[in-house]
């Protein structure tokens, strides 16, 4: 028994012996059974075999060698001198706009002023209703008759006014909600606007690229040009719009720049509906504020406070994000203690002041915005301390509720320093009432009758695209607004200034984007437009905030306000080169500030270009080329890529004097041209009506005559273009030169001499003097690039061998299409293999139309640089679990570039489509075998050992396990991936992106973000009966009316009139905010004020995938994410053929090793990766989810902080006194009984009827 025992105990010894040995041997021998000459010479067969077959199946030889053929050029490009002429091709194109608007601001005027002024003479107004309403256009009853108070209006959908309905010779009139179009102004106010119809439908035959031509009157409603109903087709928005008097354009254009200090009451005399309804109060003079305005909000009890902690002591720019800010902190104030009026004044005086002394903030317009629920008197001392006699800061007062004894004295303030004094009894109020500041700031511009000043709104996003794109349906456009006001020119019996109303244009950004053609930019070179401000007006990498279909429902813009600094990214990764990097981001602030100024100048620097939704990240190095639009406030700059972008490939073919039909060229459905780019277009309508008349071409009347496509708008032109008599018409109209009174306005007194007011009949200079417009640089190119690319389908001549090739190629690869795409913006393609009908999958010429835009063609320019011979590979994301359904494919592209006379230029990509499933058998199959004489242990093939192919970004294109296709190889093997990065094989780059949107469901001062909070709700209905009997006692012994207006005299000022006219830049500097800090540090040393609010909460980094939030939820957030660029010259030092060993050590307990090799696939972007999993090695996930950043969100964040630093250039005119204003008597107004909610009057015929019963008890 014993001696078995025993030869148990030996054989289990001996057994563990001979494993661990072994193990040891395995261990030791691991880097000698890696076979890295098989992996070099694995990654060289299927490299070249990859590289042989697209070279030949592409046609990319012959294609060149057709270019070649012909008369071709490499020219030099001059950057400054190409900026010139696209800059004077803007301003032209903004002149043509600014124009019409300014014709619209003189007519409207005019017929104001002879309409009112009849009137008043006791002359009959114009019979008949005058005036479409929108909400009642083609409203039918079900028995097909048309309703009561409904007209019928001609309508036929048209491309450029958002795919609508609309009628050319007619307007409509939208009305928002609480505008009554029967009172007696707005009445008034339809019938003389009605004489814009004329001039609105002139205009736009001088100008067919005009959008919407409004006239928004100060009394309510918006006169829209062309008519159209409203609602829209397919909008779910109600009949009513919303109320557009807050909008920028009109705002910023009825009034100077300001300084705006919100005073709101937060001590325990307000309830806390009173409060409510005075944060809504606040939140709406907020949201009529512009990016040349600056604002801060105090709150004040017995202290006052500044809600948002790092906004102490300062204004601040009026940014949405900033006014995001001061909406979320002033949510979570609490009430308490009595309120401390000349605590609260004394604070907003002395910032003012300062800001105004230290040339900060506007230097325009200041004023204070006191919200209170009640008050026991006017404040004359303090306000007399720092007010009087000059008064340089208006003064607007806002009752909440209807305390009669606070009106007297709230009036009292605001008529006593030139402000305006409103009542605000329920939010639809507070909506309404707070434009009548503006109005009141608009009076000394209005009453010198010298200047129109013209505002060009920020960018936001509108209704659907106008393009000839089969996808332009379902895109959405952005827009800005040009816009100026329109004065009272009247003389009144008594000293008014009224603004009558603001007229303005849309203007689309893809109208701008026209007339700077893409084509002279090259590949990867782009063009975009700064404001004063900084803040961009389009940027190919601007991505506007969602608005919620605001727009498309109540006509309500969400505007976008991203810095030129959050666009361009500065490369930060340039080893530990400090100073490089500081050198780059400072030549960025460099550039900004000379645009801001406007200069004009050049730079270079190094960018980080990021690609397929964030996922892929290159570096780049661009020249800048900026310079002023003349006579706006943008400024243009073109970017070319410095390796390849100072050169063009030029190669035409021209048309007039051809042989054959050039339309012979563009046969069948198999090409396409970008659809976004001006081939030939006809400058309006009529003119394509009357060549289609002239052609027996019939049109039908509900539809805009138009093209089906831009192939068939191409086409067009092709076709005429032979043709005896063809003119190419490549130079655009000039916009007429206007009248100076175009900048100074009309002085009022000779109504019949404006310029623009009899402008409207003359056509000369304008569009309607050319029918349509060529480039007939970009034609030629495109019918150049036709004829070259053209019968590629067809077998050509060539050996037998060219024909054997391809057919191995067919059984190697399995080709689902193959392309070319042109510098002209051409793009052919063949289709090899038949698409199933059914297939759910779009067709590649679908959402490849646009191909230099696409992330294959830009790659595959730049790839050029990096290894001419090569292909660019790529495979959708996270494709893996489609590859049972061969339904993955591989997407390989190779740019053409053409050389002549010692300078290359690019002239196109060619590229494949092909199944997945048949490259990666093909990669099986080399790597399977060994390809030495002596043989190999292993191979790919083998259990211990994992192949995989990766791209220069990290994700996988080849792996054993087939779902990990499409996948960043980081979530598979993080700590290969890691030692790959510490080799310095990739590059780990983090990547800012500062236009993330993140969810703001919750308030970072409190866990609670709505107006009307949890905690309000149970004693909402006690205070409201309480309101509503304070009210209705207020009521008893006065007028049912307003609050009457009082005299006031004042004595005799001696003030200098403020007009200042700014040309130089100025900026926040350090030095001065740290002046300014220091001033009011010093002035408030009492306990009257308390800076110690609740910071904001700090902000956790969010784990896990991201999903966007509902745009109503939405907020802008900076996101990083680490993404990866592999480094070639690292694999290409040793020499191709010298695969790069890794080793992975201390990975487990046993003390085992992990060892790989890594070898570049030449002609290619991808390495081969091979690694030993003998070795049970951990493996981490890396992410490449960007992620939000950590610490302080929002506008108190480092950077956004850094930002109210930069500088900015003010705008030219500031008119902010007029010495006569004081004589101005309109100074305020009340909530009347009338006038009041309905729930309100119900109320208070309730409590009558309750007053009556008891008394009579």
């Amino acid at each position: 028994m014993e001696s078995k025992h025993w030869s148990c105990f030996v054989a289990i010894v001996l057994g563990v012996l001979i494993f661990k040995m072994h193990i040891f041997v395995a261990f030791a021998d691991q880097d000698e059974d890696i076979p890295h000459n098989e992996v070099r010479n694995w990654a060289l067969k299927f490299g070249v075999d990859l590289w042989e077959f697209g070279r030949q199946f592409t046609k990319m030889n012959e294609i060149k060698n057709r270019f070649k053929d012909n008369d071709i050029e490499v020219k030099r490009k001059d950057g400054i001198i190409l900026l010139r002429e696209l800059a004077a091709e803007v301003k032209n194109f903004m002149d043509f706009k600014r124009n019409s608007v300014m014709r619209l601001m003189d007519s409207a005027e005019q017929a104001a002023l002879s309409e009112l002024e009849g009137q008043g003479q006791g002359e009959s107004p114009m019979g008949g209703q005058q005036h479409y309403d929108a909400r009642r256009i083609n409203e039918y009853n079900a028995d097909g008759k048309l309703a009561d108070g409904a007209r019928h209006m001609d309508i036929r959908f048209m491309r450029r006014f958002e795919r609508l309905p609309v009628n050319l010779s007619l307007s409509s009139i939208l009305v928002p909600h609480g505008v009554d179009l029967d009172e007696a102004d707005v009445k008034s106010a339809l019938q003389w606007s009605a004489h814009l119809d004329p001039l609105f439908q002139n205009n736009l035959e001088q100008d067919p690229a005009l959008s919407w031509q409004y006239f928004g009157s100060s009394t309510g409603f918006l006169r829209r040009f062309p008519g159209t109903a409203w609602p829209p087709e397919g909008s779910k928005g109600s009949k009513l719009i919303h109320d557009f008097r807050a909008h920028n354009w009109f705002v910023q254009a009825a009034s100077s720049p300001k300084d705006i200090m919100i005073l709101l009451d937060a001590s325990s005399s307000m309830t806390e509906k009173s409060f409510d309804l005075g944060m809504a109060t606040a939140f709406n003079i907020m949201d009529t504020l512009g990016e040349d305005d600056f604002v801060n909000l105090i709150t004040f009890s017995e202290v006052v406070k500044t809600p948002v902690p790092c906004f102490k002591d300062r204004m601040v720019r009026a940014t949405p994000d900033n006014i995001q800010e001061i909406k979320s902190a002033v949510k979570a104030i609490k009430l308490q203690d009595t309120a401390n009026f000349t605590a609260g004044l004394e604070y907003a005086f002395s910032l003012l002041h300062k800001y105004n002394q230290s040339g900060a903030g506007s230097q325009c317009n200041q004023a204070i915005m006191l919200i209170t629920e009640s008050t026991s008197e006017s404040h004359k001392d303090v306000i007399k301390q720092y007010n009087w006699p000059h008064m340089p800061v208006r003064i607007f007062t806002y009752l909440i509720g209807s305390d009669s004894g606070s009106r007297s004295n709230l009036h009292d303030m605001a008529c006593s320093n030139k402000g305006f004094f409103v009542q605000i009894n329920d939010y639809d109020e507070a909506r309404r009432k707070v434009i009548d500041y503006a109005l009141v700031m608009a009076r000394p511009m209005i009453m010198y009758q010298a200047d129109h000043p013209v505002h060009w709104s920020p960018v936001f996003v509108a209704g659907k695209s106008g393009g000839l794109g089969r996808d332009s349906e379902y895109q959405r456009r952005l827009v800005t607004t040009v816009s100026t006001p329109v004065f009272d020119r009247r003389n009144h019996s008594v000293r008014v200034a009224n603004l009558l109303g603001v007229v303005g244009t849309d203007v689309p950004i893809e109208e701008i984007r026209k007339v700077i053609p893409q084509h002279k930019l090259g590949p990867n070179g782009y063009s975009f437009i700064v404001d004063n401000n900084g803040r961009v007006l389009y940027h190919p990498d601007l991505r506007p905030l969602g608005d919620g279909n605001q727009y498309i429902d109540q006509l309500k813009p969400k505007y976008a306000s991203v810095d030129i600094t959050e666009l361009e990214l500065p490369e930060t990764e340039i080893g530990n080169n400090n100073e490089l990097i500081e050198i780059n981001k400072n030549l960025l602030n460099e550039m900004r500030g000379d645009m801001i100024k406007p200069k004009e100048g050049e730079t270079e620097f190094t960018v980080m270009n990021h690609y397929d939704d964030s996922k892929r990240v290159s570096t780049r190095t661009h020249r800048y080329f900026y310079g002023p639009i003349e006579d706006t406030p943008f400024t243009l700059a073109i970017v070319l890529p410095e390796k390849y972008g100072s050169h063009e490939f030029v190669s035409q073919q021209e048309i007039r004097h051809s042989r054959n039909n050039v339309t012979e060229y563009f046969k069948g459905d198999n090409w396409r041209v970008h659809p976004d780019w001006v081939y030939c277009e006809y400058n309006s309508v009529s003119d394509l009506e009357k060549e289609r008349e002239s052609s027996g071409e019939y049109s039908s009347r509900d539809q805009e005559p138009s093209f089906g496509s831009p192939e068939e708008q191409v086409l067009h032109f092709l076709s005429r273009a032979g043709r005896p008599g063809w003119k190419w018409m490549s130079v655009r109209p000039k916009s007429p030169q206007p009248h100076h009174n175009m900048h100074s306005g009309s002085n009022g007194n000779a109504p019949g001499s404006s310029h623009f007011g009899s402008q409207h009949s003359n056509s000369q200079g304008s569009r309607k003097a050319e029918p349509y417009f060529c480039d007939r640089t970009l034609i030629q190119s495109l019918v150049r690039d036709a004829m070259v690319t053209d019968g590629l389908d067809r077998n050509t001549t060539g050996s037998s061998s060219g024909k054997e090739d391809k057919q191995q190629g067919y059984q190697k690869f399995v080709v689902a299409t193959s392309f070319v795409a042109t510098r002209s913006g051409l793009l052919r393609w063949i289709d090899h293999v038949k698409r199933p009908d059914d297939t759910p999958e779009p067709h590649f010429s679908e959402d490849n139309v646009r191909a230099m835009d696409t992330s294959w063609y830009k790659r595959a320019i730049d790839q050029h640089s990096v290894e001419p011979d090569s292909f660019v590979y790529s495979v959708p994301f996270g494709s893996g679990y489609a590859i049972k359904s061969n339904a993955t494919l591989v997407t390989a592209s190779h740019a053409i570039f053409v050389e002549h006379r010692g300078h290359k230029a690019p002239a196109g990509v060619v590229g494949l489509q092909f199944q997945h499933d048949s490259l990666a058998k093909h990669f099986i199959n080399i790597t399977s075998a060994c390809t030495g004489m002596t043989g190999c242990k292993r191979t790919c093939a083998s259990d211990n050992l994992d192949c995989y192919v990766l791209d220069n970004s990290g994700f996988v294109i080849i792996s054993e396990e087939m779902e990990h296709t499409g996948k960043f190889f980081g979530q598979i093997d993080g700590t290969i991936m890691d030692s790959l990065v510490q080799d310095r094989i990739y590059k780990r780059v983090t990547v800012n992106d500062y236009q993330g949107v993140c969810s703001d469901a919750d308030n970072p001062y409190t866990a609670a973000g709505g107006i009307l909070q949890p905690n309000r709700l149970g004693s909402w209905f006690f205070n409201h009966l309480l309101a509503l009997s304070a009210t209705w006692l207020s009521f008893m012994p006065a007028s049912l009316r307003a609050w009457p207006q009082e005299e006031y005299t004042y004595d005799n000022e001696d003030v200098v009139f403020v007009d200042n006219n700014y040309s130089e830049e100025y900026e926040f500097g350090n030095e001065y905010n740290m002046q300014v800090d220091q001033e009011m540090d010093e002035f408030f040393t009492t306990a009257d004020v308390e800076y110690t609010t609740p910071p904001p909460r700090q902000h956790k980094p969010h784990v896990g995938p991201r999903f966007s939030p509902d745009p109503q939820n939405a907020r802008r957030c900076d996101l990083r994410t680490d993404l990866y660029m592999l480094q070639p010259e690292r694999l290409n030092q040793g020499g191709q053929n010298n695969p790069l060993k890794g080793k992975l050590t201390n990975c487990h307990a046993s003390g085992c090793e992990r060892p790989f090799s890594v070898q570049k696939i030449p002609h290619s972007n991808l390495i081969l990766l091979v690694v030993d999993t003998l070795c049970p090695c951990g493996s981490k996930q890396l992410d490449i989810e960007p992620l939000e950043e950590a610490g302080v969100i929002g506008a108190c964040s480092t950077r956004r902080q850094g930002q109210e630093q930069e500088s900015r250039r003010r705008p030219k005119k500031c008119i902010n006194y007029h010495p006569e204003e004081i004589e101005i008597q309109q100074c305020g107004r009340g909530s009347t009984l009338l006038h009041m909610s309905g729930s309100v009057i119900v109320a208070h015929l309730l409590m009558v009827t309750v007053t009556f019963v008891l008394a009579n008890a």
